[in-house]
């Protein structure tokens, strides 16, 4: 039995609370929040018998792990004194807002021998295997990723008010927020990144709200990506092969998987919608399992990809920086 204690009360902190108390393999026994009185209200209305904090400090004695849930901005920080501490961290993502931190994090991981994961719900779905598969048998050469999202939190955005995501150092908006869903898809599928252009929009304070990304991979894998999340788009994803093409909505849930034969109008739906678990029932059950069967291989590996998202999220926060010809 996992004893977690969670870092934050946002509504992600919610679910995944939800999602916790289903498994039989763990237990949330501590909540934190600056305001005390937040974490009591957490406890309360999910009926925990658990622990209310406003100090990190009080939270050692209590658990195995953390859940950190914070601003984007704080990831780095708050990991770095729990995973120093031994104790286990699920870290939402990103990992960090810098590729140097996010290496200083695997090495104190590795130094302290406990796990670090960061929080990245789509390659723990089963419908994953999908594009995986399709990918190893007919070797994409292209992929075009979409996740245009209106953010909940765009009009109070338009009013002149920046709360943690949009914040110029806490979130910086939809590039560490939004973007990362479909360039650490691409990382899973195709691997380390060798080339990126990209061009941005940003809003005044100098957070991300639009971005045009292409990324080459090391085995000459092109992906084209458009994220937003200051409008819906209608557009599918899709991975192009001379053999088959592969589409599917949702970058983040992988939904309505289906493919295509290039020289026929034969297509195959091969996955249509998410089923009743949520997705960090996944994401769990593989952070717990990881941690039970010591399975540090798997760590690493999914560390690695992790890591190379970030270094690719800064390359392109700088090349958004640069005017001209990157």
């Amino acid at each position: 039995m996992i004893k977690f204690g969670t870092i934050g009360t946002s509504k992600i902190t919610e679910q995944f609370i939800e999602s916790a108390v289903k498994n039989p393999n763990c237990k949330v026994v501590c909540c934190y929040s600056r305001d005390k009185m937040r974490a009591q209200g957490l406890i309360r209305s999910h009926k925990l018998y658990a622990k209310a904090v406003d100090s990190f400090d009080q939270m050692l004695d209590e658990v195995d792990a953390v859940y950190i849930a914070s601003p984007n901005g704080l990831h780095y920080e708050q990991a770095k004194y729990f995973l120093a501490q031994q104790k286990h961290v699920l870290l939402e993502k990103p990992l960090t807002l810098s590729f140097n931190q996010a290496l200083e994090l695997i090495e104190i991981a590795k130094r302290n021998n406990v796990f670090l994961m960061e929080a990245y719900k789509t390659f723990h779905c089963p419908q994953f295997s999908h594009l995986f598969e399709f990918t190893k048998k007919y070797q994409p050469f292209i992929a075009n990723l979409n996740l245009n999202k209106y953010s909940s939190r765009m009009d109070k955005v338009k009013m002149g008010q920046f709360d943690s995501v949009f914040d110029s150092t806490l979130g910086k908006g939809s590039t560490y927020d939004m973007l990362i869903y479909p360039v650490e898809l691409s990382i899973a599928l195709f691997g380390p990144v060798v080339e990126v252009k990209s061009m941005g929009q940003k809003l005044i304070n100098g957070s991300g709200m639009n971005d045009c990304v292409i990324l080459r991979h090391e085995n000459g894998e092109l992906t084209n990506i458009v994220c937003s999340k200051a409008s819906n788009g209608r557009i599918d994803s899709e991975l192009l092969s001379d053999i088959a093409t592969l589409t599917f909505k949702n970058v983040i849930q992988l939904e309505e998987i289906s493919v295509h034969n290039t020289n026929s109008e034969e297509s195959q739906l091969i996955h249509k919608t998410q089923d009743d678990k949520d997705l960090f029932d996944y994401e769990i059950a593989v952070f717990l399992k990881m941690i039970l069967e010591n399975d540090f291989q798997l760590r690493d590996y999914l560390l690695d990809i992790s890591c190379e998202t970030v270094r690719v999220l800064n390359i392109v926060e700088n090349n958004q920086e640069k005017l001209g010809d990157n």
